[in-house]
């Protein structure tokens, strides 16, 4: 069964290597990220949190996004540069190697 793994690196340290399995799903609490070798995961995008309001309306708050995702689409191995910080401040960047197995 497919996971849902989640990282945030205010709480932990990100990982420099993922062993990840087909149709998992990453999430990484930063400002940005892309895929700068190999095609065993696809990235989702970059979101910004919201929450469902009690009236049923979407919630958004005002700021950068903060969060991007990753599914592990195929066996292989991919690097994900992933960009911690904000995008008035300062900025790091990390490097992470996804392994997905079938």
């Amino acid at each position: 069964m497919p996971r849902l793994i989640d990282i945030r690196p205010g709480e932990e340290r990100v990982p420099d290597e993922l062993a990840l399995t087909v149709g998992d799903v990453i999430r990484i609490a930063a400002t940005g990220g892309r895929i700068h070798t190999g095609t065993a995961v696809e990235m989702l995008g970059v979101f910004t949190d919201s929450v469902v309001g009690t009236d049923g309306s979407i919630l958004t708050p005002l700021g950068a996004p903060a969060i991007i995702m990753f599914r592990a689409r195929q066996p292989g191995t991919a690097i994900v540069d992933i960009v911690l910080g904000t995008p008035f401040g300062p900025s790091e960047t990390r490097s992470v190697l996804f392994r997905v197995e079938s």
